[in-house]
């Protein structure tokens, strides 16, 4: 099974038109599937996505098991570690996911999990990313 998705064309302040690697997935919610945009980062230890969607898929905020994450800038966000179903294509897996408790995060498909799932190759001359099972 393989999947191809086409980068999505933005443009960057720094550079000017630049091409992010993206896919469509799908997480498990307790009313079914909910689809989402991604942006692919191999550089993410684990795939993260914004508050509003962690309330669309029924999260609940238990202040206990607030942590932090940080990436580019050491800005500390605060998070909260999921364990849920993603389809990729037709392939259902367990993620673990880190819901953040802000707004401002784009949705990310880290590394964690998903790799052990597939091959990923990023495709830059071809602005393409495959994911190969």
């Amino acid at each position: 099974m393989e999947m191809v998705f086409s980068y999505r064309e933005e443009r960057s302040r720094l550079a000017g038109v630049i091409y992010r690697p993206v896919a469509k997935i799908e997480f498990e919610s307790s009313v079914g599937w909910v689809p989402e945009w991604v942006y692919v980062d191999s550089g993410a230890d684990i795939t993260l996505i914004p508050r509003s969607l962690g309330d669309l898929l029924g999260f609940e905020i238990s202040t206990e098991a607030i942590q932090e994450i940080w990436g580019v800038g050491e800005s500390r966000i605060p998070v909260i570690i999921q364990n849920i179903g993603i389809k990729l294509g037709g392939h259902v897996f367990d993620s673990r996911v880190a819901w953040a408790l802000i707004e401002e995060v784009p949705p990310l498909l880290g590394w964690m999990d998903v790799f052990d799932e597939f091959e990923v190759i990023f495709k830059q001359s071809e602005k393409k990313v495959v994911f190969r099972r």
